[in-house]
């Protein structure tokens, strides 16, 4: 089956995302934490790619006529409970979520060294784009 254009948009803007966060993920801790255009970036995609995967996966839920959950946790759950993602990247993704949730709400209070250790999980972001591809083209999007 052809991948829905509101999903191919959200990949191509994940895809994006992802290659500006492995960009900074090059810069040294010290470059980093020395640099607030790379900061502000890291976050701003960091909250990009989070959005992004909750965005796809409340898509698919209402395509599939299931109830879109409230919060963005939840959403990664029904996902992976109807097989399109994985327990570690739902545990993951989950993860992710509340560091953007400090990113969003907790503003004030962001540890510049927790961002530059996330760099570690952007992986997860790729992993997840290549479930929702392979969900796609298997076809099995159909309840």
């Amino acid at each position: 089956m052809v991948i829905p254009v509101p999903i191919k948009n959200r990949l191509e803007k994940l895809e994006i995302a992802i290659k500006k966060l492995n960009e900074l993920k090059a810069l040294s801790v010290d470059s980093f934490l020395n640099d607030w255009k790379a900061q502000d970036s890291a976050c701003r995609n960091f909250q990009i790619a989070v959005e992004v995967c909750v965005d796809i996966g409340s898509f698919i839920l209402s395509e599939r006529n299931l109830q879109v959950p409230d919060s963005y946790s939840k959403v990664i759950e029904e996902i992976k409970k109807i097989g399109i993602i994985n327990k570690n990247i739902e545990e993951l993704l989950k993860k992710l979520i509340r560091f953007r949730n400090i990113i969003v709400h907790e503003y004030l209070h962001i540890e510049m060294e927790k961002v530059y250790k996330n760099f570690s999980l952007v992986y997860v972001f790729e992993e997840f784009a290549k479930s929702i591809i392979d969900y796609y083209s298997k076809g099995t999007n159909n309840p």
